[in-house]
């Protein structure tokens, strides 16, 4: 089977990079296990409530450190970049063996720092990658106990309510993709349509190569699209791509308005903890912003925003009941258009 990276290589980059060793066994990430063990139920049947999402049944969940959630995600992104991989081996098949394992160790090396760097920022994650089990039969939903301890006592945070915030965040996920019928299916089709149209021929990147330098000089591009991933597509590729960006944004979007609902309603510390985090993204320093925008994490925050926004609009002009229209099937998802109008998707949909 062809490979894109050397899995041992990333992981043994990232994990000299997450300097998880300070919390290794320490009483608060028991405590942590703790506050989760009610947290993760409570933020089921607040999430139900809310969202209107099926409940599915419990799932397993586990505290882990960032080394192992860097490595569950090397695993993951070499699963779900293997078309590439195949395309790339096709195309690389003349290549000296010397040079193909030089690129190889090169972007197993890049992906390690990626993802030491990215694992001390993330609280949580549901994985769709990982078949789903029932508790205690393994996770698919983690919590990074390093990130979430460090957080809560660099910022004061009252530890139980800040696990139940971050709960109901990560279990919305869960309710999506595994309460949703359609939209697991819908997310790997796109990212299958996605690596089908990608070009791996060295005269049509240098040929994107230009347009990108044009699209760039004509300015008046949204902060999104800035991104060298969408820089670099083919005006076909840019199409699936609005529609990733959709359901990314939909998706994450729709998780911060359950969240920042449910912490309204029944977390005390909720308003400050929501400052807190506002602060920290308005307060990042120019060199944060540029290797944000670099390694595609600002993209993701503007997922959040956009998606975000559009979830208020909805509410504000229709209620719950209008936004409950976004899960209803694969026609009435929002487009990337609709995102940033969203009254255009109330006309279409709600």
């Amino acid at each position: 089977m062809a490979k894109l990276i050397e899995p041992w290589i990333a992981r043994s980059v990232a994990r000299r990079l997450t300097g998880d060793s300070e919390l290794a066994g320490s009483y608060l990430l028991d405590r942590l296990g703790r506050d989760l063990a009610t947290a993760v139920p409570r933020s089921e049947e607040l999430v139900a409530r809310i969202s209107g999402i099926p409940r599915p049944p419990p799932v397993g969940w586990a505290v882990i450190d960032r080394a192992t959630w860097a490595e569950t995600n090397i695993k993951s992104m070499s699963t779900l970049m293997q078309p590439l991989a195949d395309k790339l081996e096709q195309r690389l098949r003349a290549t000296p063996a010397p040079l193909r394992i030089t690129q190889r160790t090169l972007l197993s090396v890049e992906i390690g720092v990626l993802l030491g760097y990215v694992s001390r920022k993330v609280l949580g994650q549901y994985d769709l990658l990982v078949p789903e089990s029932a508790p205690g039969e393994g996770a698919a939903l983690y919590f990074v106990g390093p990130n979430m301890v460090e957080t809560e006592r660099r910022f004061g945070f009252v530890p139980d309510e800040f696990a139940l915030w971050v709960a109901v965040h990560e279990v919305t996920h869960r309710f999506q993709f595994a309460g949703v019928p359609w939209l697991q299916k819908r997310f790997f089709a796109l990212v299958e349509r996605y690596f089908n149209l990608l070009d791996v021929d060295a005269r049509s990147l240098s040929k994107r190569l230009g347009e990108a330098a044009r699209r760039l000089a004509r300015g008046g591009l949204p902060a999104e699209e800035r991104n060298p991933i969408y820089l670099f597509a083919s005006p076909d590729q840019r199409a699936v791509m609005d529609d990733i960006q959709a359901l990314m944004a939909v998706v994450e979007g729709h998780g911060n308005f359950v969240m920042d609902t449910a912490g309204a309603e029944v977390i005390p510390s909720y308003h400050r903890m929501r400052g807190v985090f506002e602060r920290r993204r308005q307060q990042t320093t120019l060199l944060q912003r540029f290797f944000n925008q670099a390694i595609g994490l600002e993209m993701k925050l503007r997922q959040y925003e956009i998606g975000r926004s559009f979830c208020d609009a909805v509410v504000a002009a229709g209620g719950m009941s209008a936004l409950g229209h976004v899960w209803a099937d694969e026609a009435a998802f929002p487009t990337l258009t609709e995102l940033r109008s969203p009254e255009q998707w109330l006309r279409r949909v709600a």
